[in-house]
């Protein structure tokens, strides 16, 4: 007898992103994401080893890297809650009890980068700043995107456009320590936590890389400045959220944070408009913040 299927706790997605999110009947849930149908790669490769070698790894009480396992073109993750980061600042607002999550974050970022890169990956950018270096080239696969870019170019000028194709280049192929294992991804969607509890859980794998450290500290970075723009609220409580980030991680960045953010928000723009809707309006105010940025 075929067991009954299981309906999911949730479930979203974009061109680039599917996931769904299922009670695996224990008391924990399994996130399953897989490529959108847009999706200009796949997942990097699955590596059982690395995969062991990452949730292996020594982290304070309350943090777990998950790495997910293969399922055809999905991955498969295992955790104990329904709820990532994002979800909780999007439908609560920022809030100090998020920091615990952040602080794990970092903590678990640090010892990614300090496990061996595989020899067998040569270093490379994450597939996410791989789709924005082809875009700042002029070489978009979705034709809303090359609109996106021409309005972005338009409305900040060639000096600002310049200085972002610059310090994107730099994020992404320029180590100043060398190219460690990274994340590749490090999303605030990808960190499932329950404030009751205090455990975070770090999905990792789809986007496993050898590049840069600051471009997975870059990523948070820019996810936090961008939420905080959008979302509002108490300025602290978000300055809270990075500095949490940062003491986890034991340092701060290579690199200054307005760089790393405007990097971070400009691939977002990007695949917002390639994978989710074209808004002139949405662009505008994505070209007006990020010429802030650059300008700081």
């Amino acid at each position: 007898m075929t067991a009954p299927a299981v309906a999911p706790v949730a479930e979203f997605g974009t061109g680039l992103l599917h996931t769904t999110i299922t009670a695996d009947g224990e008391g924990g849930f399994v996130w399953s994401r897989r490529p959108g149908p847009l999706a200009p790669a796949p997942f990097a490769p699955a590596d059982p080893e690395l995969a062991g070698r990452i949730a292996a790894v020594e982290l304070p009480a309350g943090v777990r890297p998950v790495p997910g396992a293969a399922r055809g073109e999905a991955r498969e993750s295992r955790v104990a809650g329904a709820r990532s980061v994002a979800d909780h600042l999007i439908r609560d607002g920022v809030h100090p009890c998020l920091e615990p999550a952040l602080r794990g974050l970092g903590a678990a970022l640090a010892a990614l980068h300090a496990l061996p890169p595989p020899a067998h990956r040569p270093a490379a950018p994450s597939r996410g700043l791989a789709r924005l270096e082809a875009w700042l080239r002029g070489r978009p696969l979705q034709a809303w995107a090359a609109q996106a870019a021409a309005v972005l170019r338009d409305r900040i000028g060639p000096d600002r456009w310049a200085r972002l194709c610059a310090w994107a280049a730099r994020t992404a192929g320029e180590p100043a320590a060398g190219p460690v294992l990274c994340h590749g991804a490090p999303g605030l969607g990808s960190v499932v936590f329950d404030p009751h509890t205090g455990v975070a859980e770090i999905l990792v794998g789809e986007d496993l890389c050898v590049a840069p450290r600051h471009a997975d500290l870059g990523w948070v970075i820019g996810e936090l400045v961008e939420l905080s723009w959008r979302l509002g609220g108490d300025v602290r409580a978000w300055q809270g959220l990075t500095d949490a980030l940062l003491e986890g991680y034991g340092h701060g960045t290579e690199l200054p944070w307005n760089h790393l953010a405007a990097v971070r928000i400009a691939l977002h723009l990007h695949d917002y408009t390639a994978y989710v809707a074209w808004d002139p309006a949405e662009c505008e105010r994505y070209a007006h913040f990020l010429g802030y940025l650059i300008d700081l």
